[in-house]
């Protein structure tokens, strides 16, 4: 079992001064690549070892480029930016000063929706979840490198 992170603003400040909604309980069994592709059953990593689902062979390693050649399996090619386009789901990928940090996947509304490791998934705006803090918080996702884009599937 895993220790509860509390709100995620507490660990996202930019959350407490946005209308963010918390959409799901917290859980370990997918993370924010699955829940981006949609797949609520397996923790999605390139870095395979620890039983960690990936569909494509990777190096074991979690780049950005390999995060991406990952959504391009998934049918996701790069596009401009995360304005909303009506028959398209977007991804927005985020990165600090090293690596790829998180992703977060557009809904139809415009809005954006959020898989916090293996807390919450929340609905929020976009750059809420933007920042580079030094201090103790556990989520500092940077800013968005990359749009993805694919047809939107059909979801339950």
């Amino acid at each position: 079992m895993h220790e509860t992170l509390g709100p995620p603003e507490s660990h996202l400040p930019k959350l407490a001064d946005s209308a963010y909604k918390v959409t799901s309980d917290e859980t370990n069994q997918y993370n924010c690549i699955a829940w981006a592709v949609g797949d609520t059953t397996e923790w999605w990593s390139p870095v395979t070892d620890a039983g960690h689902y990936w569909p494509i062979p990777a190096p074991q390693q979690a780049t950005l480029e390999i995060i991406q050649a990952g959504f391009e399996h998934e049918g996701f090619g790069s596009c401009d930016d995360g304005s909303l386009v009506e028959g398209m789901e977007k991804i927005a990928l985020f990165a600090d000063e090293r690596t790829w940090t998180h992703v977060a996947r557009q809904l139809p509304d415009g809005r954006w929706t959020s898989k916090l490791g293996s807390d919450c998934d929340i609905e929020h705006d976009l750059e809420a979840l933007e920042g580079f803090d030094d201090g103790p918080d556990i989520y500092r996702y940077g800013r968005v490198v990359a749009f993805m884009s694919r047809p939107r599937p059909e979801r339950r």
